[in-house]
């Protein structure tokens, strides 16, 4: 494997740490961040993967999920749907459609860590692993025109979805967990890695504004918790 094909499958890999860090924690889901973090930080990851990793690994299982609860569940302080950001009840629609159109042309299906609805972080997210692993493979067997046309859809994710609103999502993240959660520095490996992500593939999407407010869950409600 080159050199370059290596980083792009480390690029995989942070791109699923950060799905299954989002995800709704279970046992499972905190063996699996704690291990990869572990070998992402051994191989010379971001500093925020040895941040995240420091504070889960001092967080109990019980904080790690009342946090959670605060952040993401009940009233929502942070709303983990790209369809939240959007206010014209139409254009949402659309976007999960256009989402879902992504997943079905590559065979997937919305079942990342959380197995969630098509506009979930953690389904987007995994959805981005997905890609850099399959075009890291067309690369390897020499196929380099497909391995093209995979980046592309992967800039056209990025520039349609994941780059308008994951950004807004980190940031609120960073602003509203405590100073010692473990999602603090996840957030700021989410936000590094997709401005780095934008900037190398010169793409200035439109961003999605900060939600708006919501006295209750609405439709911001989990439907399943358990990974795929």
């Amino acid at each position: 494997m080159t050199t370059l094909a290596r980083h792009e499958v480390g690029r995989a890999a942070l791109w699923r740490l950060l799905s299954l860090g989002f995800a709704p924690p279970t046992a499972a889901t905190r063996a699996e961040v704690e291990a990869l973090a572990q070998a992402l930080v051994e191989t010379g990851a971001p500093l925020e993967v040895e941040e995240h990793l420091a504070a889960l690994r001092s967080s109990s299982p019980q904080d790690v999920a009342a946090e959670y609860q605060t952040l993401f569940g009940g009233r929502v302080a942070v709303s983990p749907y790209e369809g939240s950001y959007e206010l014209d009840p139409l254009r949402q629609g659309r976007q999960l459609a256009d989402v879902s159109g992504f997943y079905l042309a590559f065979g997937a299906e919305p079942h990342g860590p959380a197995a969630e609805r098509p506009d979930h972080l953690g389904c987007e997210l995994e959805f981005l692993a997905l890609l850099e692993l399959e075009r890291v493979a067309l690369a390897e067997r020499g196929e380099e025109g497909d391995a093209r046309f995979v980046d592309e859809i992967e800039s056209s994710f990025l520039g349609d979805h994941a780059g308008r609103w994951l950004p807004t999502f980190f940031a609120e993240v960073r602003a509203a967990a405590p100073e010692a959660s473990p999602f603090r520095p996840l957030a700021a490996l989410g936000e590094r890695l997709v401005a780095e992500e934008l900037e190398r593939r010169e793409l200035s999407p439109l961003p999605l504004p900060r939600r708006r407010s919501r006295a209750a869950v609405e439709h911001d409600t989990f439907e399943c918790g358990s990974a795929a």
